[in-house]
């Protein structure tokens, strides 16, 4: 028979044995991140682009809500609640103008930027006044100067060298239109101008529509440029391009300084495409080769007048032009104005595979296109179509119904295209900005995680 003093005292340790192991294990929850969750219902009569993004452990998406309400959601991963959503609505509503998208970012502190719904409009702008908490959102009238804030277009945050915030705009028209880059001051906390005054200039008689900055791995920010007369599509003009290392210095490819503002008579034209050549704005994405040089995708028309895919490539002895695609009766009618619905897209950049050989992705009626280039001569040695790339867990949700299914990347910590976080949603092309006789019902709009 055990002394009774030493039965207590194994009682005592095993007591404290089950205290210790409440107090010091690691907390745990039975809640598991889904592959797949729906966030909000959300405006699906024309596509205007929302925007995701990440920075830490923190996501966030911006979004119009079934009510055309700009909206955003965050969330931290990993949290032992299960990272639960939390949502606030800001005043600002969105008509049938396809521009109007939405743009994020996170300050290095961690406060939230929203800037949206804007087509030559004032600004409209909300900031954070705690970190990553979207609850604390407030309007703030102006970044820099009430008087270059009052037509603003296609704004966008982005990261600079060093993770610098960066935010740029058009301000102005389609036919009178001059870019302004600014920066966030994260000492300070408020914006600053990076130049006197714009980076791109039309000079009040045209406008210009930049592509990038692109960061290279030559250490160089890079951009592609055309020049537009009028609001009519077609009225695009003289494909350009200008490299930085700084964002406040630019040069031509081959390091000629080049002024600030650039304008049509000083900045380098790569192809001097005419009015009414087939050249499109905002489609001229830029990528790079095995040698790290530069390669410039964009569409023109042939000399049958079919919309072509072409690429431009920067060597030694200047700027050197490949025909990518040969399709027929492929001609795009450019002589409109608004948002447009188009059948060929050259949004995405050439890339080498593993063989150091080129590949230029298009789209043309939907269907995906990938050409693969020899790396020395350019020359075109295999083209394929295919119908997606996405796996079957995202387009699955694409329902049969003739709405499209919209789906954006994540932008992890604020730059690079996540392969693991996307966002979907169904929304109707582009109508050209104008109201559509009937509106078709609310989409989800989900998050998915891919587990590679």
């Amino acid at each position: 028979m055990k002394h009774p003093k030493t039965f207590t005292s194994l009682i005592i340790c095993i007591v404290l044995a089950k205290i210790s192991f409440t107090v010091y294990s690691k907390p745990t929850t039975n809640i598991i991140e889904p592959q797949t969750q729906a966030i909000d219902w959300v405006w699906s009569g024309q596509r205007v682009w929302f925007d995701f993004i990440s920075q830490g452990n923190y996501q966030l998406v911006a979004y119009f809500d079934a009510s055309r309400q700009m909206s955003v959601a965050v969330r931290q991963i990993g949290d032992i609640n299960g990272g639960p959503w939390i949502y606030h609505k800001l005043p600002s509503f969105l008509g049938w103008d396809a521009h109007n998208s939405i743009t994020a970012a996170f300050d290095e502190k961690g406060h939230i930027h929203i800037v949206g719904n804007l087509h030559a409009n004032p600004l409209i702008y909300f900031r954070s006044s705690s970190p990553y908490d979207p609850r604390t959102l407030k309007q703030v009238d102006v970044m820099i100067s009430k008087s270059t804030e009052q037509q603003m277009t296609y704004p966008k945050f982005f990261q600079g060298f060093n993770n610098q915030l960066f935010f740029k705009y058009r301000l102005g028209t389609s036919n009178k239109g001059k870019w302004y880059y600014i920066s966030w001051n994260n000492v300070l906390s408020k914006w600053e101008n990076v130049h006197k005054n714009s980076v791109l200039d039309g000079e009040d008689v045209r406008s210009v529509y930049p592509f990038g900055p692109v960061f290279g791995p030559d250490g160089y920010a890079h951009i592609t440029y055309v020049w537009r007369e009028t609001p009519i599509a077609s009225s695009n003009h003289d494909l350009s391009y200008a490299k930085s290392q700084d964002l406040i210095n630019w040069k031509s490819a081959n390091g000629e300084p080049i002024d600030l503002p650039i304008k049509l008579d000083n900045g380098e034209i790569i192809d001097p495409i005419p009015m009414h050549g087939g050249l499109l704005n905002g489609r001229t994405p830029i990528g790079f080769d095995s040698e790290k040089r530069v390669l410039v995708t964009y569409q023109k028309y042939d000399k049958n007048g079919n919309t072509q895919v072409y690429l431009k490539r920067y060597e030694s002895n200047g700027w050197v032009e490949a025909k990518i695609s040969n399709w027929a009766d492929s001609r795009v009618d450019l002589d409109k104005s608004g948002a447009l619905k188009l059948p060929i897209v050259t949004n995405k950049p050439a890339f080498f595979n593993n063989d150091n050989n080129i590949v230029v992705p298009a789209q043309f009626n939907g269907d995906d296109w990938e050409w693969v280039l020899d790396h020395k001569s350019l020359e075109v040695l295999s083209s394929r179509t295919f119908k997606s790339n996405l796996p079957s867990s995202i387009t699955k949700y694409d329902l049969d119904n003739g709405i499209p299914l919209r789906v954006i990347s994540l932008r992890d910590e604020q730059t690079t295209p996540s392969t693991r976080y996307y966002i979907s949603w169904e929304a109707m092309h582009p109508n050209r900005d104008q109201a559509r006789e009937s509106i078709p019902l609310p989409s989800t709009l989900r998050v998915h995680r891919i587990d590679n």
